[in-house]
């Protein structure tokens, strides 16, 4: 939703300035700062709730000076629960009295996607929060003596090293740089008394824009958006579909097409595949703007890329998308029946914040649009974590099939065609991966070597760090993949 930066250790004025700037994209609705003796905070902000001056951010409530990037969904629930006094009406001013009354495990009650620093000017300590799943970046980089946290790695162009901060709540040494992680996120594993679709449904009501403002949503046609598009029509949601591809090169078109027409979706767009002259830029887009060279990030990441771009083009600040889903309910491939999948499952998740969610928060900041996840809400994580082998795997007309409680849950709301449809990635169900493979192995060694060499035109960091080229569950499929699935 914005970008920020806190930095301590000689920073100046003009450094910080320049920093904020790189960072403009993130939040292109105003940019404040604060200095004091100790520390310097800086902030872009894409204003969606109270877009007045009480909304604008770092956020000074008595001894704290906060700084969030991202939505605290039940905001005025706990302003009532713990009768909390604070400026406006943006969600994100509950951080400073909150943590004044719970301290680390502020964490436990907020419901939301968040990071963000929380700096106490009376004891001179440093706090950074996370979201239990990482949805929103946040690194911490060393410069000389500087120390930098940041929304994103290019704000600074040339850094001595970094780290990306941990989930929860960690305290970070105002001398050395250090981070201490004081508090980590706790989860319910029992299963839930409500159904799936009433969890789901809950969870795509709550991450509306307020005021039905209009916002947009990425529709493939595959299962998850499929899901989500049938919950909105039936909210009768002010929402906007896009739609990547077209019916000669994009197996996702078809199925995305009948949809629309079978819910009666009227307000969609299509949007065109790029051109072979277009290409080449865009692959140097994405790849800057994902400081990324890994194939999978870059190829998935045009297709974000190109929906954010369409939404921006419309005037619209938020989309919905279905990003989790897979994660959380077995998606990527049948597993056999042992602990695998338990182990696979776990480190799909625990890795989301530098694959998927990196990959889709730095598309879709780039262009200035905010994107909410229905499937990664705590609650349905929690459903997930509960679930048995027999629920994500079974069988269909002979056939494995995965996410099987998923399909189940909404067999009679869509077309078979939809519900048991296999998984494609979004790359290749809209022929992106096609059009960036050829290319990249027409003009290069191979396509990790291209893009590995279109990175260092931008990036000079040390390139051996994993966060710049590493999807850990995948890579060696990655190493060998083709224009589809094999």
């Amino acid at each position: 939703m914005c970008g920020l930066i806190a930095a301590f250790g000689g920073v100046t004025k003009e450094e910080l300035s320049f920093w904020l700037k790189r960072l403009k994209h993130r939040g292109p609705d105003g940019s404040n700062i604060y200095f004091n003796e100790s520390i310097s905070m800086a902030f872009n902000r894409l204003a969606i709730n109270d877009p007045t001056e009480l909304g604008d951010q770092p956020y000074k409530f008595g001894q704290y000076v906060t700084m969030i990037n991202g939505e605290i969904y039940n905001h005025d629930y706990l302003k009532e629960k713990y009768q909390l006094q604070y400026l406006g009406q943006a969600d994100t001013n509950i951080i400073g009295p909150l943590f004044e009354k719970l301290g680390k495990e502020i964490i436990h009650q907020l419901d939301g996607f968040y990071s963000g620093v929380v700096f106490n000017k009376y004891s001179n300590k440093l706090y950074t929060l996370r979201d239990y799943i990482g949805k929103k970046g946040l690194f911490l980089v060393k410069k000389g003596l500087k120390v930098i946290i940041t929304s994103e790695l290019k704000a600074i162009p040339s850094f001595d090293s970094f780290e990306v901060i941990p989930k929860g709540v960690c305290e970070i040494n105002l001398s050395s740089g250090e981070i201490k992680q004081v508090q980590h996120h706790s989860v319910m594993f029992d299963k839930p008394s409500r159904s799936l679709s009433d969890i789901l449904k809950e969870a795509v009501i709550k991450r509306l824009p307020k005021d039905n403002a209009p916002f947009g949503v990425f529709l493939s046609g595959g299962l998850d958006s499929s899901i989500l598009a049938y919950i909105l029509v039936e909210l009768q949601a002010n929402s906007f579909f896009y739609i990547l591809g077209d019916e000669n090169n994009s197996t996702d078109f078809p199925p995305a097409m009948s949809l629309i027409k079978n819910l009666g979706i009227s307000n969609y767009r299509v949007i065109s595949l790029p051109s072979k002259d277009e290409l080449p830029k865009l692959i140097e887009q994405v790849v800057k703007t994902t400081e990324s060279y890994n194939p999978s990030i870059i190829s998935n990441g045009i297709c974000t890329y190109l929906l954010s771009q369409a939404a921006k083009n419309d005037n619209l600040k938020v989309v919905l998308s279905g990003e989790g889903a897979d994660e959380l309910f077995g998606g990527y491939k049948y597993q056999e029946d042992s602990d695998k999948w338990k182990v696979f499952r776990s480190k799909l998740l625990t890795d989301m914040h530098f694959t998927e969610l990196r990959r889709v928060d730095l598309t879709c900041m780039s262009n200035g649009i905010e994107a909410r996840f229905p499937y990664l809400d705590r609650q349905i994580y929690e459903f997930s974590q509960a679930l048995e082998y027999g629920d994500l795997y079974s069988f269909y007309d002979a056939m494995p099939i995965s996410k099987f409680v998923l399909r189940k849950e909404y067999e009679h709301c869509l077309s078979r065609s939809i519900i048991w449809r296999k998984k494609i990635s979004s790359d290749v169900g809209s022929g992106i991966r096609s059009l960036v493979v050829n290319y990249l192995q027409e003009n290069y060694e191979s396509e990790k070597v291209g893009l590995k060499a279109i990175w260092s035109k931008f990036y000079t960091y040390n390139h051996i760090d994993n966060y710049f080229h590493s999807y850990p569950c995948f890579d060696s499929a990655i190493e060998k993949r083709g224009v589809s699935h094999k």
